[in-house]
């Protein structure tokens, strides 16, 4: 957006030290050292506000501050409030500035609330999970309203947020990828291999998928191919996660700063979601990095367009996923084809020139919104 006239300011958190001195070539950048967990103590102090503990984990005084100094000191057109989770700056802006508003959704979290809930046998958790369902869908339906304008990120939420949010202005718009960067990945040099993409082990769909993959679908898959290797990527790998690279088939690869060295080790790249929401942009690197995927229906919801055995293969059942895992590995045709399949149809709907004409629209729209609502 920057490289299309925009002026951009960015307000962030970051959990320890990365380089992100790059991103100062194109906005003025302010960062906040993300010191809240979701604790004993914020899940506490969410019941007594009847807030979510996702939400109490970033209310933080200094990014609060800077929000503030910023609104006071300048005049900006349109300000966005990415995740639902961050709704304490919204609420700030919109009292504060003159600026339009423009809320992102990465996920609609009531669905994530009510799809753990109702994975829980124990009766304690399971209560937990409809309480903050119900926190979360206040907040949600009080955010969306507040906003000019909501982009969601999958096409699922699109749907469930208008039905939270009925006056809510809601539109689809995608997450970008970057093509050029993810197509220099290359044919891999371990054809028995199998990719598990992930940012954070502590966020617990991610640590479902890799269990639910490592205690009920490679089993399937080493009794047919027993040399396969599973790499798993992610920081906050768990004991239990550790416990399961002592067989030497699995390799717990930690954070990678660049995803494209573990990648470039996979045969097949496996989405083996049953919780969470929105749309997994892992999918969508696979596919621009031109590896054949299997993904659940959970995985691969959120992106309009898929068809099973064309772009990938949908798999929900712990048998039939290890089934197509090691159908992939050994038939070269097959795989080709979905490489390519997917390959063309992120390249055709999910490049960067295509997502920034459709931020255009959307900033205009959030503008032209702001300015009746006013």
């Amino acid at each position: 957006m920057a490289a299309r006239g925009h002026e951009i300011t960015i307000v962030g958190f970051m959990r320890g030290e990365r380089d992100i001195s790059p991103l100062r070539k194109w906005c003025d950048l302010y960062t906040v050292q993300l010191t809240g967990h979701n604790s004993i103590w914020n899940l506490t102090s969410g019941v007594i506000e009847r807030r979510p503990v996702n939400y109490m984990k970033y209310r933080d005084t200094q990014a609060r501050s800077i929000v503030r100094w910023l609104l006071e000191r300048r005049d900006y057109d349109v300000v966005i409030v990415d995740y639902s989770a961050m709704g304490w700056y919204a609420f700030d802006v919109k009292k504060e500035s003159r600026a339009a508003l423009i809320t992102r959704w990465h996920n609609v979290d009531t669905l994530i609330w009510e799809r753990w809930s109702e994975a829980k046998k124990d009766p304690v958790r399971r209560w937990l999970g409809r309480t903050q369902a119900t926190f979360v869908r206040r907040l949600e339906s009080e955010l969306a309203a507040a906003s000019d304008l909501c982009l969601t990120v999958g096409a699922r939420d699109t749907e469930l947020l208008k039905v939270l949010a009925p006056e809510a202005n809601v539109e689809f718009l995608p997450p970008g990828i970057d093509i050029d960067h993810y197509s220099s990945v290359g044919r891999t040099q371990e054809p028995l291999s199998i990719v598990l993409l992930a940012s954070n082990y502590g966020w617990h769909p991610n640590y479902d998928a890799a269990k639910w993959l490592c205690k009920e679908i490679m089993p399937g898959v080493w009794r047919e191919i027993p040399q396969a290797k599973l790499y798993l990527t992610g920081r906050d790998a768990t004991a239990e996660m550790r416990g399961w690279a002592k067989s030497g088939l699995v390799e717990l690869t930690g954070f990678v700063p660049d995803d494209r060295e573990v990648i470039a080790k996979g045969r097949v790249l496996v989405v083996p979601m049953r919780l969470g929401g929105g749309v997994k942009l892992k999918v969508l690197t696979a596919f621009a990095s031109a590896k054949a995927v299997v993904a659940t229906t959970v995985g691969a919801e959120g992106i309009p367009g898929l068809n099973d055995g064309d772009q990938l293969l949908i798999r929900d059942e712990s048998a039939n996923f290890a089934y197509a895992i090691t159908q992939l590995l050994r038939d070269d045709a097959k795989r080709e084809s979905i490489e390519r399949a997917g390959y063309d149809f992120a390249r055709r709907n999910y490049s960067w020139d295509v997502i920034m004409d459709k931020w255009e629209h959307a900033l205009r729209s959030a503008t032209e919104l702001h300015a009746v609502a006013s």
